[in-house]
């Protein structure tokens, strides 16, 4: 039996109309002849794959997905989205019969692939759409302009199964105000885009920006940019912060287990994990690791801790289990009891805990913190 809004401990609210309204800012930013591809991957970051998804198709004009992985690819099929689905890393060799079954869009950068892909092709009867990936710097999938592509258009021009609709690279560095980085990968990227206009590939789709080169970096728009956490309210572009006002889409509750008191000395949670110096209250919440909160952001000194929200007011976590959390609530305001609701992130008051800021307790980046959040929290979608 799956598990309800009423029987969930963990809840992650997904704001649809705010995600709409961000659609909105981000169209109004980069102007009516750039297109977005929604990339779908890593849960949503904590927002799930599918509902999201289909929400941006009939309610946000979002016509084109891609995905890291067929297995999220596979998720959009079975959830009815039928528009075009870039992966955009190969798959296993093994997937090639099903990915060529679901009209995936493929990226390709070697021979290998392009082979396989063309004889599932031509067993199925089938043409597969395919976008060159260009490494311009990241050094993590593609290949080098020059020879290296001159080979791969040689490749892809023995392979009629295959149609070679656009062309890609991704930024390593858009996140910096230098774009000094960004600036040399642009320009091998266009020395890529001339090559492949010289061998007459000159009417592709070309696509670059990621989330913080779309906010940062209009000269890297081309034809689309690929977003995944800015539609979600997540700016992480350099410069002026949420330059685009956007509205974080998640938020994330759960619920006073239990209250005590610990005396000064006594330890609190496994390996005497914290050993309070004065008489502290502890309340015991409905979150841990197993729900894909960031470890990194609890630590034994919890002067550096992350907060959650009870009752509007700020309280310091000390420890994390898989399952349950300990807070400290000596100093909130009035009484705690068992079923208060606690804001893990989201607002509750005058006070607001963000993914950004627990981020900064753990020492990693927003994206680290939203994807790390697991299936087991309820998905709530609010349409209204």
């Amino acid at each position: 039996m799956p598990q309800t809004l009423e029987t969930a401990t963990s809840i992650i609210r997904v704001d649809l109309p705010k995600l709409k309204r961000n659609i909105e800012k981000i169209r109004a930013h980069i102007g009516p002849n750039v297109e977005i591809i929604y990339v779908a991957k890593s849960n949503g970051y904590g927002n799930g794959i599918a509902e999201p998804a289909v929400y941006m198709r009939d309610h946000c004009g979002i016509r084109r997905f891609a995905t890291s992985q067929i297995g999220e690819a596979l998720q959009l099929r079975e959830a009815g989205i039928t528009e075009p689905i870039l992966i955009l890393s190969a798959v296993p060799f093994s997937a090639v019969p099903e990915f060529v079954r679901q009209d995936f869009t493929a990226t390709v950068y070697d021979d290998s692939f392009p082979h396989a892909l063309a004889a599932e092709a031509r067993r199925q009867g089938k043409r597969v759409k395919v976008h060159i990936k260009l490494d311009t710097g990241l050094h993590r999938i593609g290949l080098a302009p020059g020879a290296p592509l001159a080979h791969l258009i040689e490749t892809l021009r023995a392979l009629p199964e295959l149609e070679v609709e656009g062309v890609f690279t991704h930024l390593a560095n858009a996140y910096s105000l230098d774009k000094t980085v960004t600036h040399h990968q642009q320009a091998l990227f266009e020395q890529g885009l001339a090559q492949l206009r010289e061998a007459g590939y000159d009417h592709l789709m070309v696509h670059m920006a990621n989330t913080a080169a779309c906010v940062a970096s209009p000269e890297c728009y081309y034809d689309a940019v690929r977003l995944a956490a800015l539609v979600f309210g997540h700016d992480i572009s350099p410069g002026e912060q949420n330059r685009l006002h956007l509205e974080p889409v998640t938020s994330w509750t759960c619920y006073v287990l239990n209250t005590m008191w610990v005396e000064a000395g006594e330890s609190v949670s496994y390996y005497n994990y914290y050993v309070p110096k004065r008489r502290t209250r502890i309340a015991l919440v409905s979150f841990g690791m197993g729900d894909g909160y960031i470890r990194a952001a609890v630590s034994q000194d919890i002067s550096q801790n992350s907060d959650v929200l009870i009752n509007g007011h700020r309280a310091r976590l000390i420890d994390l289990n898989f399952d349950q959390t300990f807070v400290d609530i000596t100093d909130v305001p009035g009484e705690v009891k068992i079923g208060d609701v606690v804001t893990i992130v989201g607002r509750d008051g005058d006070e607001e805990i963000t993914t950004a800021e627990i981020a900064a307790h753990a020492h990693t980046s927003n994206g680290n913190v939203c994807a790390a959040i697991t299936s087991r929290p309820f998905r709530q979608y609010i349409y209204e």
